[in-house]
């Protein structure tokens, strides 16, 4: 049953670790090829839970602290093929017996070599598949790396988190992991021979890379808010500023008002009229902003639709919920404004949502400028 426990531990914590991965990895894709696709997820993303799986398989369960510290470390092994000299010793099959067949298969003495093999079984499989690897490179580098990855972080003590190594250094290890990644590599098209090649999904990829869905532009819209909160936060340390985060909240409420607005002029409205409709979201993603039927996107179309997104939209949002606004008005009219909020922000939902199954996707602000998102992945690969 101990094998089963580093598989609980992975299946726990995956989700978590999927979620701090999510946004890393999107930017990898469009940066790297333009656009997501469900395949290079289902494919990345197991090897990342096969990869946590295979860890904790190595350090899992953990010991007890005092135990660890008031035992010695064991000693490493170190002689070859140990574990066909522990088979013969230790075995109970007999072969003339067929009834000990059984028994003899759910001993550790085979059951630890068999393990070893199928550890590293899948990293072949990936390692062909995905990430195209040579025989040589995926034998040399990867089995070898990844493996004394696992002793190191066992000869450590789980990088000195115990007093001394808590498990058993043994060469057969070594040999058992890298002969699972052989087989693995050798036997990767019979596992994957119905998922579509590499070469395939990278193709889809490309030929998605030209929509510029919601997805890519949330992602353009969360990595240049993030940036603008860094920002703010960076002026605060050079104590350039009074307050620490963007918002609308707090006693410096007008000050950060005006702060916001200085930033959505500056690097919504000002910054893409010079650099041709990009913000840094925007090229991460290989996005920018364009007029429609004219080559450049100028001031004044920026300035209708990020006027109308953020300074309408936004402000209608999220004025209304500060925390001073019942402070300096009567509860009447407080009410009034929380629901003009809420009115609004449901609408907005509403119309985003429609717009998402629409065949012009376009959002109102966008229609009303005259200015939609493009894709530029396809033409940074033209020009390279």
């Amino acid at each position: 049953m101990s094998y089963f426990v580093p598989i609980q531990v992975a299946l726990v914590l995956f989700p978590f670790l999927s979620i701090l991965l999510t946004i890393p990895f999107a930017i990898y894709s469009y940066r790297k090829f333009g656009s997501i696709t469900f395949m290079r997820i289902f494919v990345l993303f197991t090897f990342i839970f096969y990869l946590m799986t295979a860890f904790f398989m190595t350090v899992l369960p953990l010991p007890d602290m005092d135990l660890v510290a008031n035992s010695k470390a064991p000693d490493p092994q170190l002689i070859p093929f140990h574990f066909v000299a522990d088979f013969i010793n230790q075995t109970k099959l007999v072969l003339s017996d067929p009834s000990t067949y059984l028994p003899a298969l759910t001993q550790n003495v085979v059951i630890q070599p068999l393990f070893n093999i199928f550890l590293l079984l899948p990293l072949g499989v990936y390692l062909r598949y995905y990430f195209r690897l040579s025989m040589g490179k995926t034998t040399l580098i990867a089995f070898f790396l990844i493996f004394f990855f696992f002793e190191i972080t066992q000869l450590t003590g789980l990088f000195f988190l115990y007093p001394h190594a808590y498990r058993l250094f043994d060469v057969d290890d070594l040999m058992l992991n890298t002969l699972g990644g052989f087989i693995g590599y050798v036997l990767a098209p019979l596992f994957t021979f119905f998922l579509p090649s590499r070469e395939r999904m990278d193709q889809t990829s490309h030929e998605r890379s030209e929509r510029v869905s919601f997805v890519r532009r949330f992602l353009a819209c969360v990595i240049d808010w993030f940036l603008l909160n860094v920002t703010t936060s960076l002026l605060t340390w050079l104590h350039l500023l009074p307050f620490s985060e963007i918002g609308s909240s707090g006693s410096d409420y007008y000050k950060k008002i005006i702060w916001q607005i200085l930033l959505i002029f500056l690097y919504f409205i000002v910054l893409p009229s010079l650099t041709n409709g990009l913000t840094l979201g925007k090229w991460i993603v290989h996005i920018r902003i364009v007029r429609i039927g004219e080559s450049r996107v100028k001031f004044k179309h920026l300035l209708v639709r990020y006027g109308l997104l953020y300074y309408l939209i936004g402000g209608l949002i999220l004025i209304p919920l500060n925390e001073q606004i019942p402070k300096i008005t009567t509860p009447e009219l407080t009410l009034i404004l929380f629901a003009i909020s809420a009115t609004t922000a449901f609408l907005f939902a509403i119309h985003i949502s429609i717009n998402f199954f629409a065949k012009d996707k376009r959002l109102f602000y966008e229609k009303m400028s005259r200015t939609t998102e493009v894709s530029t992945y396809q033409l940074k690969k033209e020009q390279a």
